[in-house]
């Protein structure tokens, strides 16, 4: 393991003791943890493709919308990549 040295504000230094104490491990170790939780989440492409499809269908009222969602989807996906 590598040493490094983090400044951390007092109440964020607080919570972590908390949360060490109630979970029984050391600040490191949750340290080390939320290092990692924020270098995966970093690796994942940033796009969420299922809260992408939210408003994709156009302004409400539009007919034939349930028959014709693929197309409709599709059409979408083409304008928000040019």
């Amino acid at each position: 393991m590598t040493r490094v040295q983090v400044l951390l504000t007092e109440e964020q230094d607080r919570r972590l003791e908390e949360l060490a104490r109630r979970l029984r491990r050391s600040k490191a170790s949750l340290v080390r943890e939320g290092v990692e939780c924020l270098l995966q989440t970093q690796k994942r492409p940033r796009r969420d493709t299922l809260l992408n499809l939210i408003g994709q269908a156009g302004p409400v009222g539009r007919r034939n919308i349930s028959r014709r969602h693929d197309e409709v989807l599709a059409l979408a996906e083409r304008r928000r990549n040019l």
